[in-house]
């Protein structure tokens, strides 16, 4: 994964002289390549033909579809190519793979800026003094004179005290006020008199066609296919491995398709609560992978986040992706280029534990009462917890919350979860309305609506943002076979009934996977998820290191938080984890503090320099 930037003048007149070191900083990396208006890590990015010219960053994976004139025709060339023939909203929809792109048409005076359907790969952009500036990464445009490095409000907040899943409901925004985000799917075009989006490609697939209910010899035909081109496109591949259906699967796909053992890596803890070696052993036993493990004990969180955040735009939302930095530098240390990863599983079978509520709202919807009641049951049966409790009661609350009944398809945001801190801010940032999404129904089942906005506003987003910062470390890059046009489409025509199924979640991909992966991995109900005990090392080991951040001068001075309510969730954290009491600590909510905090400590320097 290389990195992409440039400058283009909207009146078509040169622009400000930049030195190298300049352009180092805006493009973010150490070596760069200069054509025209853009800079690139390597000439391979940039294409000119007649009047257009382009600059590319990609991982085409249906490259085929693109005829060339010759072999060593680049990926850039070919999209060119269909461009100045069909031009750019065809060419892009037709694309399978991840890609950002600039492009500049001399003929027409006309930018254009655009990225992949779901965002694998980021572009931002901001517009000052006739100029329009683009760059893979959002502090690289902090380089720029006239580009202020002050906060969106927006982000602040959903960074500061609200779950993950807020952080991106506005898709264009970006950490700062004067930098915006090209949106997945997306086209934003610059001319003379104005700028205006355009969408190129929709998660709306809702009343697809077919001749034949889905069945699970086709999901595996195209499962097969969206592992194997990336696997043609990987150079040295490791598959990032947990005890859970999707990287299990993945992996197992990779080895049916190459009949060898592949390369495998996981995160394990001494503390069993999170560590899932006993599961991830049942991949082992098959013969399906030669097993790479990073044991995580007590990692030095603050130290940790200090070095890394100088790359990184955003902080680390949760300390999932602690786990993930640990796994990925160890990866690169072993000598593997490429990370396999189970991403978008979870969205596109209905994997995870809140997704019954938009099921039970399909079901409802149906007028099937009677297998509501049956799933219920089973959910409670299956899934209740002495802290985190299951029953019919609260499935109809919740299913009231999330849904509106007289719009099919339609969900509603989690006002509960939004909210939950939102004491810790200081009073002139508590007001949340702001990023509350106003969800547009795209299917008339509320599961697959939830599925897509998962997709495109809420869990991804982030998720992929944080593994590619992570890997951009290393020089690494990521594939995440889940995220292929043509297997969407298909799981997002699978009826709701067919995902989910006697309380369990991703009942069409477990039935799907027979023969495929360990019966114990197929059959199993627990999700442990990939997490890691940072309850306890806010608690004990980094207790000191916690309290001096949130006591120190620059912490109280920034004003984004209620300090006094700030400590009174540390000191009920520390409580609940040292009297083991049985009802939820905070622990997601101080890593925010501590990632955030860090994250602007590091801007602060940068702004000093």
């Amino acid at each position: 994964m290389s990195h992409i930037a440039g400058l283009i003048t909207k009146k078509n007149e040169g622009f400000p002289f930049l030195d190298v070191a300049k352009i180092k900083l805006l493009l973010g990396t150490k070596r760069i390549v200069k054509d025209g208006f853009f800079f690139m890590e390597s000439q391979q990015a940039f294409a000119k033909f007649g009047s257009i010219q382009i600059v590319m960053d990609c991982s085409i994976f249906n490259a085929d579809d693109f005829p060339a004139p010759h072999k060593k025709t680049t990926d850039a060339q070919r999209v060119l190519l269909s461009i100045s023939k069909f031009g750019i909203v065809r060419t892009l929809a037709k694309i399978n793979g991840r890609f950002c792109l600039a492009a500049f048409d001399t003929k027409t005076n006309t930018a254009y800026l655009a990225r992949d359907r779901f965002g694998v790969s980021t572009l931002f952009y901001t517009c000052f003094d006739g100029l329009i500036a683009f760059s893979s990464r959002a502090k690289g445009l902090l380089a720029l004179a006239g580009v202020s490095n002050e906060l969106d409000n927006s982000f602040l907040k959903a960074a500061a005290a609200t779950n993950y899943r807020f952080l991106d409901t506005n898709n264009s925004l970006s950490p700062f006020r004067d930098i915006k985000q090209v949106p997945p799917g997306a086209i934003i075009r610059f001319d003379d008199k104005k700028m205006q989006t355009e969408r190129f490609a929709s998660l709306t697939v809702d009343r697809i066609e077919r001749s034949n209910k889905p069945t699970r010899e086709e999901y595996i035909h195209l499962y097969n296919k969206a592992v194997s081109k990336r696997l043609r496109v990987a150079k040295n591949p490791i598959f990032s491995l947990s005890g859970g259906l999707d990287s299990s699967s993945v992996v197992s796909m990779a080895h049916q398709i190459t009949r060898e053992k592949q390369a495998a890596i996981s995160t394990v803890h001494p503390n069993k609560l999170y560590d899932e070696q006993k599961e991830i052993h049942d991949v082992i036993k098959a013969g399906k992978v030669n097993w790479n493990s990073v044991t995580i004990t007590n990692p030095n969180i603050f130290e940790k986040l200090t070095k890394i955040y100088g790359s990184h735009d955003y902080p680390l939302p949760t300390v999932t992706w602690l786990n993930h930095l640990m796994l990925v530098e160890e990866a690169a240390r072993l000598g593997y280029t490429d990370l396999f990863t189970g991403l978008g599983g979870d969205e596109l079978h209905a994997g995870e534990y809140d997704y019954f509520f938009y099921f039970f709202a399909d079901l409802k919807k149906m007028g099937k009462t009677d297998l509501l009641d049956k799933e219920i049951e089973a959910w409670v049966k299956n899934h209740d917890h002495p802290i985190f409790r299951k029953s019919k009661n609260i499935a109809l609350e919740r299913m009231s919350e999330l849904t509106d009944p007289l719009v099919p398809g339609r969900c509603l945001p989690d006002e509960k979860l939004l909210k939950r801190y939102k004491n810790l801010l200081s009073a002139d940032l508590q007001n949340l309305n702001e990023l509350l999404p106003n969800y547009c129904p795209t299917s008339d089942s509320y599961l697959i609506s939830h599925s897509q906005n998962e997709l495109m506003f809420n869990t991804m987003p982030c998720c992929l943002r944080s593994g590619r910062e992570n890997c951009n470390l290393f020089g690494m890059q990521e594939f995440h076979p889940f995220l292929d046009n043509e297997l969407f489409e298909f799981m997002m025509s699978v009826p709701p009934e067919q995902k989910i199924k006697h309380g369990l979640t991703k009942s069409f991909a477990r039935q799907s996977y027979k023969h495929l992966i360990p019966e114990e991995t197929r059959k199993r109900i627990t999700k442990t998820g990939w997490n890691a005990p940072a309850h306890e090392w806010f608690s004990k080991n980094h207790r000191d290191d916690l309290h001096d951040l949130v006591g120190s001068r620059q912490f109280v001075e920034r004003g984004i938080y209620e300090i006094d309510s700030v400590k009174q969730m540390i000191y009920e954290h520390e409580t609940i984890v040292s009297e083991k009491r049985d009802r939820p600590n905070h622990m997601m909510a101080i890593w925010q503090i501590v990632s955030l905090e860090i994250w602007l400590r590091n801007l602060d320097i940068r702004s000093n320099e």
